[in-house]
């Protein structure tokens, strides 16, 4: 059976040096491809926000936490749109806010034939306890999932 052929791209970021690498693997294959990339960030609200303060009202900006967050969010995604731009490859980006990996795997299973994400490449207790987004959109997207991970911070420094 023949490989699809790769044409859409979807990286998801957290603007992380795990994010970097992916996006950076993501870029060389889109070239090799001729693919072009979605790049979406999802903006979490703090688990300490009530629901509530979270509901717009016609006329309420919402809470100023949340503007500032999703402000945040959005001039960091048209800096790294912007640091990529100068490849052949055509970027697209995306800002959304809600639960992160619900909120990618409705986009991947929109019509991408490839995820790219990075992840902390935590092993054992460390990643149970994480329940890593990376892991759920793994388990549950009706397309392939890459996943570039980063060595842990001991790995990467050795002792002595």
């Amino acid at each position: 059976m023949m490989a699809q052929p790769i044409r859409r791209i979807l990286v998801a970021t957290d603007f992380s040096e795990y994010s970097q690498r992916a996006m950076e693997y993501a870029l060389s294959l889109a070239e090799r491809m001729t693919a072009s990339i979605d790049l979406l960030h999802v903006w979490e609200p703090p688990p300490h926000l009530e629901t509530e303060s979270l509901v717009m009202v016609p006329g309420d900006p919402g809470t100023p936490l949340e503007t500032l967050g999703l402000a945040q969010a959005g001039r960091l995604l048209h800096a790294w749109s912007e640091r990529y731009q100068s490849s052949s490859v055509p970027i697209q980006v995306h800002l959304e806010r809600g639960p992160a990996a619900d909120t990618i795997l409705r986009f991947a299973n929109g019509g991408y034939d490839l995820v790219v994400m990075g992840t902390h490449g935590r092993t054992g207790l460390a990643r149970l306890f994480m329940g890593s987004v990376a892991q759920k959109v793994v388990a549950r997207a009706t397309c392939p999932v890459l996943t570039v991970h980063g060595m842990e911070e001991q790995e990467a420094h050795p002792a002595g």
